[in-house]
C-alpha cells in the first residue's frame, strides 16, 4: 500500500495540546499512528516536533488542522510554519470544523474527540495552507483590537456614570471617580490612534491604499486601518463571496416546501470584529452619502427593520472597502451613476428578449 497523506489533529487549549496523530494509504482506509497530550508553550512544541519525526511514516509533508480558537492556536501555527515545506499548517474557523462534526453525528465533545475530528478532517479535505500575517499588519491588528476594548470598557463606564448621576443622593466621590476613569480612557485610545498613525506613516504604499478608501463617506482611518488589519490586507481573499462569509455578512435561509418560511438572517459565523467596526460606519454613511442613504430607506420601507438596513449598508462598505484597497483607487461618487447607465441598454436588450419570447 502506498501512503497518500498523513495529517495531526490539534485541539489546542491555554495550557495544553491534545493531539492525534493519523495516515491515510491508497486503499483509502486510515491508521491511527498515536495520540498524545503536550504542554502548550515552546517547549511542548519541541516535543510535539520530535514526536511527529518518529511517528511519521515517510518523508512525505506531514499536515497539522487545528481551529482558530482565540489565540491559543497562533504560537503552535507560528511554530511549525517556521520549520519550512515538511509541514503544512491548517488553521480553520471554528464554523467549519463544526460543521464536519455533524455531519459525523458526534454528540459527545472533548478534547479526544476534537482532536479525532480533526485529524480525520484533515486527511478527507483538501484544506487550504495557512500563511501568517506579516509583522506589521500583526501590530496593527493588536493595537486595533487593544483600541476596541478600550472604547467597549468607555461606554460601560459612561453608562454607569449616566446611572450613578440619575440616582437618588448620587455619591459624588463616585461620579469623580468615574469620569476620572473615562478620561483616562480617552487619553489611552489617543495614544493607541497616534502608534496607528505613526505605524501606517512608515509603509507609503499602505498609507496610500488606506487614504484612498477613506475618501468614501462613512469610513473613517481607524475604521478602515482596523479592517484592513482583521483581513491582513485582503491577501488571502479571492473574490467578493470568500470576504463576505469570512466576516459573517452571507444569508442564511430557512425555507423548506411551502409550509416553511423561517427568517433570512446573516450567518454571523465570522469575524466579529470586522462587523463591530462597520456598525457605526454603517450608521455615519446612510446619513452623509446620497447612495446608501437611498439604499437604507428603501430597506427600511420594505422591512421596517432599521438593524436590517444597517447591516446591509455594513456589507457594502466591506465590499466597497476591498474594492478601493485591492484597486488603490479614490472613492468615485458619481461610480453608481455611471454604472446604471452603463447597464440601462443591457436591461433593455434583456426586457425586448423577454417581451419577444412570451409573445412567440
Amino acid at each position: 500500500m502506498q501512503l497518500v497523506k498523513q495529517n495531526v489533529g490539534l485541539e489546542i487549549e491555554a495550557k495544553k495540546v491534545k493531539v492525534r496523530f493519523e495516515c491515510l494509504w491508497d486503499d483509502w482506509t486510515r491508521k491511527v499512528l498515536g495520540t498524545r497530550s503536550f504542554s502548550n508553550g515552546s517547549r511542548g512544541f519541541r516535543e510535539l516536533e520530535e514526536w511527529i519525526k518518529k511517528k511519521c511514516k515517510s518523508e512525505k509533508e506531514v499536515h497539522l488542522t487545528m481551529e482558530a480558537t482565540g489565540v491559543y492556536y497562533e504560537r503552535l501555527a507560528y511554530h511549525f510554519h517556521a520549520l519550512g515545506s515538511a509541514y503544512v499548517v491548517h488553521v480553520l474557523l471554528p464554523n467549519i470544523s463544526k460543521g464536519y462534526r455533524n455531519s459525523l453525528n458526534l454528540k459527545s465533545k472533548t478534547d479526544e474527540l476534537d482532536a479525532a475530528m480533526l485529524s480525520q478532517l484533515g486527511l478527507e479535505r483538501q484544506l487550504p495552507r495557512w500563511e501568517p500575517m506579516s509583522a506589521p499588519m500583526r501590530e496593527l491588528k493588536k493595537l486595533n483590537r487593544e483600541r476596541l476594548r478600550l472604547v467597549r470598557e468607555k461606554t460601560m463606564v459612561i453608562n454607569q456614570l449616566h446611572a450613578e448621576q440619575a440616582s437618588h443622593q448620587p455619591s459624588s466621590g463616585a461620579i469623580n471617580r468615574y469620569e476620572d476613569h473615562i478620561r483616562f480612557i480617552e487619553k489611552q485610545i489617543k495614544q493607541i490612534n497616534g502608534e496607528l498613525k505613526q505605524k501606517i506613516g512608515q509603509d507609503p504604499e499602505l498609507k496610500q491604499r488606506i487614504e484612498h478608501v477613506c475618501t468614501a463617506k462613512g469610513l473613517g482611518f481607524t475604521t478602515v486601518c482596523g479592517v484592513v488589519a482583521e483581513l491582513n490586507g485582503f491577501a488571502l481573499f479571492k473574490n467578493r463571496n470568500q470576504l463576505v462569509s469570512y466576516a459573517g455578512y452571507d444569508v442564511v435561509r430557512n425555507e423548506s416546501g411551502s409550509s416553511v418560511r423561517g427568517r433570512t438572517h446573516i450567518s454571523k459565523k465570522g469575524n466579529t470584529y470586522v462587523r463591530q467596526m462597520l456598525f457605526m460606519a454603517a450608521m455615519t454613511a446612510a446619513v452623509f452619502d446620497e447612495h446608501h442613504k437611498a439604499y437604507y430607506q428603501r430597506i427600511v420601507d420594505r422591512t421596517g427593520i432599521k438593524m436590517k438596513a444597517n447591516t446591509a449598508i455594513q456589507r457594502k462598505l466591506l465590499l466597497l472597502i476591498y474594492a478601493l484597497f485591492t484597486k488603490n483607487e479614490p472613492y468615485d461618487p458619481s461610480y453608481h451613476l455611471k454604472l446604471r447607465e452603463r447597464l440601462a441598454p443591457k436591461k433593455e436588450i434583456k426586457r425586448a428578449r423577454t417581451k419577444a419570447t412570451l409573445i412567440h
